[in-house]
């Protein structure tokens, strides 16, 4: 039995406790050698016809030998149980002292490396400062290995990220300085521009194009008021022109009813005329009074019947004349 219990594992382990833990299994063994003859009958047989009492004999050995095996399977969990809680054990007065020594360790530690640990501390506290200092020049101060620099280095890098920092501010500041100067500048030149639209047609192409804002308040309120006075001066004779206009239109409406008159009156000579052309004979030697154009008492009261028809040719060609230069007058 020798070969059944001899295992890789079984070797591995020192040989006198090797020895135990083959001597727990050999009463197991033991019975299942006392199976072995029998075992083999029933193999045999099977070899050749098998029968009914072959079946049962085997069926009977079968659950023999499992009783062995279940026995076996018992005492390797009860084995190792007390394996496992002797292992426990041990782990447990090991970890005790493990601590003890440790502790004590660590002590010592802190002894052998006094001044080395003095160091890191001072190293991350000056770390701490300079990160502290630095930070506001520096976004990424705190990923940077300061606490390393020599004095004279950090000094000199500090004022250099400091200024650094302080020219961005100020450019910064210049910036939106001449962003707001410029805003400013273009709202005051569209408010002037604005102001003197109306006055846009007088101003000439080169202050048309210029910035208004470039000029001073003085040169501004100048051009206004010189725009200004311009224009009214330009309003005043555009408002003479039209009532000029307005004037010369009523005159010569006034010439074209006047002349629409004459017209009308001498339509009428004409006609009486030529009824009455022996009128003019019988009424020679009448005392008649002459009429005179420039009578004005006679011109705005003039009575046409029974005037003779020779006096209304010659006072109707008068009128005629007299119209005619009105009329070169007023165009």
């Amino acid at each position: 039995m020798d070969l059944i219990l001899s295992t890789p594992e079984l070797k591995a382990v020192e040989s006198s406790r090797a020895e135990q833990i083959r001597q727990i299994f050999v009463p197991m063994a033991d019975m299942l050698e006392q199976f072995e003859n029998v075992y083999n009958i029933i193999i045999e047989e099977s070899k050749g016809e098998i029968t009914k009492e072959i079946t049962k004999r085997a069926k009977r050995i079968r659950l023999d030998i499992g009783k062995i095996r279940i026995e076996t399977e018992k005492v390797r969990k009860a084995q190792k149980e007390e394996y496992l809680r002797a292992g426990k054990a041990i782990d447990g007065v090991a970890n005790i002292l493990k601590w003890a020594i440790s502790e004590k360790e660590g002590k010592l530690k802190e002894i052998e490396n006094y001044f080395e640990i003095k160091e890191n501390e001072r190293l991350k506290k000056l770390q701490e400062e300079r990160v502290n200092l630095i930070s506001q020049y520096l976004d990424d101060a705190h990923e940077r290995d300061l606490a390393s620099m020599d004095d004279d280095v950090w000094d000199a890098y500090f004022a250099a990220k400091k200024k650094a920092y302080e020219d961005k501010v100020e450019a910064e500041k210049q910036a939106e300085k001449e962003r707001i100067k410029r805003e400013k500048k273009a709202k005051i030149h569209k408010e002037r521009k604005d102001a003197v639209l109306k006055y846009w047609n007088l101003i000439d192409d080169e202050t048309k194009f210029s910035n208004f804002a470039d000029m001073t308040e003085k040169e501004y309120k100048f051009l206004v008021s010189n725009l200004k006075k311009e224009f009214d001066k330009q309003e005043k004779e555009r408002e003479r022109v039209l009532a000029e206009k307005n004037k010369i239109k009523k005159e010569k409406a006034k010439l074209e009813r006047e002349k629409a008159k004459i017209k009308k009156e001498k339509e009428n000579l004409e006609k009486e005329k030529t009824e009455n052309k022996n009128w003019g004979s019988t009424s020679q030697g009448t005392n008649e009074p002459k009429y005179k154009l420039g009578d004005k008492k006679n011109t705005s009261t003039i009575n046409l019947k029974g005037m003779p028809t020779d006096d209304l040719v010659e006072l109707y060609n008068k009128v005629i004349e007299e119209l005619k230069i009105r009329e070169i007058f007023v165009n």
